[in-house]
Order: C-alpha cells, then structure tokens, then sequence
C-alpha cells in the first residue's frame, strides 16, 4: 500500500520520532491505528499498558523542585482569600 503523506503529517511523523514516541514510521502508523475507536466497549488491555509505560517513561526525572514551600502553600499561591 502507497501512502501519500502532506508536509505537515511529514513533519508531525518525523517530530514524533526525533521526541522518542515512536522509533519508525511504521511504529507511527501502527500506534495511530491502535488509538482508532473499537468496536462497542472493547478495551485493549495491552495497548492501555504501552500507554502507562511511555507515560511512566516521560516522567523519569522529572521533579518538583518546591525548596521550602509546602505543597499546601503550593495549593494556595494565586488564590485570593
């Protein structure tokens, strides 16, 4: 099968790979047919743990650097009492 893809999908594709979501075009395409609707109330267990696993693998290192602020006072800075 040919696709032809604008160069805006071109972009959005080769994006997604320099990021690390994806290591190929086919990986690309495969991920996107996977995120399609399904059939009524069907629930892909393996893709759901690919998903937590690549959401997992973003959040590696990456903290909260809070110094001497509570999270409560975190909660309220910008509130207006």
């Amino acid at each position: 099968m040919s696709i032809i893809l604008t160069p805006d999908q071109e972009r959005i594709i080769e994006g997604a790979i320099r990021a690390g979501l994806v290591g190929s075009v086919d990986e690309f395409i495969e991920t996107a047919v996977k995120a399609l609707p399904h059939p009524e109330g069907s629930f892909n267990r393996a893709a759901a743990q690919v998903a937590v696993a690549r959401i997992r693998e973003l959040r590696k290192g990456v903290t909260l650097a809070r110094g001497d602020v509570s999270f409560r006072e975190m909660a309220h800075i910008g509130h207006k009492y």
